[in-house]
């Protein structure tokens, strides 16, 4: 029975574990970028105000004139 709790809390814990990121380049009319990039852990909490912290940053970034840049396809 403890070898199953042990089992089931490692699994779960290895589940709420790494590293969740956000990432945008923007470039405005003179050629200039910003990055927004934000970093967070991976769990309940964390993905929901990496997200928050990255769209700040975006809509600071669009309110001073810059736009998303189109991803590169390879």
């Amino acid at each position: 029975m403890q070898i199953r709790v042990i089992a089931l809390l490692s699994t779960l814990g290895s589940g709420l574990t790494g590293c969740y990121t956000d990432r945008m380049i923007l470039t405005n009319d003179q050629g200039q970028t910003q990055t927004c990039e934000v970093q967070g852990w991976v769990g309940i909490i964390g993905p929901i105000v990496t997200h928050e912290r990255f769209k700040d940053c975006v809509d600071k970034a669009k309110a001073n004139g810059f736009k998303e840049t189109p991803n590169a396809s390879p």
